[in-house]
């Protein structure tokens, strides 16, 4: 027969049980009403989540050939601007000095994309609207 720590014990363990799978099931009806609602609050901003794959809806038109091109090369333009400046930060001597060359500029001086004004401006910069 059975004492009575031992029933106690049974069901004060059937309880916690009870009480872990009561409060995952909680949190998980939770989690899909706050997952539905942060999809309804993108999707009237334009941004559609569907099985994995997002899509975002904008008034601009993807840039052109030319345009990624020459957006690509500011970029290394505006990279190798940023290694010359900071040269020390790539060396592997102790205590900085850097290499003493100035070949860490990458393309600098090389004339790709020498026609290219890099200005402040950082990313694509898309010119075309949609109709």
């Amino acid at each position: 027969m059975a004492s009575t720590w031992d029933v106690i014990s049974s069901v004060l363990f059937l309880g916690i049980f009870l009480g872990v799978v009561f409060l995952a099931i909680k949190f998980s009806s939770l989690l899909s009403t706050s997952t539905t609602s942060a999809q309804t609050s993108l999707q009237s901003q334009g941004i559609t989540y569907n099985q994995g794959k997002m899509s975002i809806k904008t008034d601009r038109a993807a840039p052109s050939r030319d345009e990624y091109i020459l957006n690509t090369q500011a970029a290394f333009e505006r990279g190798g601007k940023m290694m010359k400046a900071h040269k020390d930060a790539f060396s592997f001597k102790k205590g900085g000095g850097g290499s003493g060359d100035d070949s860490a500029g990458g393309a600098q001086g090389q004339g790709v994309g020498s026609g290219v004004d890099t200005g402040d401006k950082r990313g694509f910069r898309r010119t075309k609207k949609l109709a």
